[in-house]
């Protein structure tokens, strides 16, 4: 499909200032991408979970993370996605692991009916959102490189 490591060391060597932009804009498209896709599933929560997932998946979601993110989380979701609601709800614990992976897997299924651009813009997304303090972590791009064997 194309090279996962290629894309984690672009997102890396972004700036703060271009990551901000590339994540505002390529949020909006796969949203709007995925919404043509299957709608009537809700891909945009999907999506976002797993993103949010992916951001916890090395244990918890900091404030640095959270700032680094939410410009988009407000442009895609609204501007009621807080810190403390994201922390709360995202809180390490077996439920949410299983929810996490819920998303996870419908979100292979969306992958897996979808042209190989938006699966790539996806996992673009994901890799932006985890590289906001300048490196995606071994187990995030763990997390991430799921969605490539979709």
């Amino acid at each position: 499909m194309f090279e996962f490591q290629k894309l984690c060391r672009n997102a890396e060597a972004l700036t703060p200032a271009e990551r901000a932009a590339m994540l505002a804009d390529l949020s909006v498209s796969v949203i709007a991408r995925l919404n043509a896709l299957a709608p009537e599933i809700h891909p945009a929560e999907i999506l976002a979970s797993f993103i949010i997932g992916s951001v916890v998946s090395d244990g918890s979601v900091s404030e640095k993370d959270y700032l680094g993110i939410y410009p988009s989380l407000a442009k895609a979701f609204g501007e009621a996605c807080d810190l403390a609601g994201i922390q709360r709800v995202y809180k390490v614990s077996k439920d949410v692991q299983r929810e996490i992976s819920g998303y996870t897997r419908q979100l292979l299924d969306l992958i897996s009916v979808a042209d190989e651009q938006l699966a790539a813009d996806i996992i673009f997304l994901c890799l932006l959102v985890t590289s906001v303090d300048g490196k995606v972590s071994l187990k995030e791009q763990r997390y991430i490189k799921q969605l490539c064997r979709g």
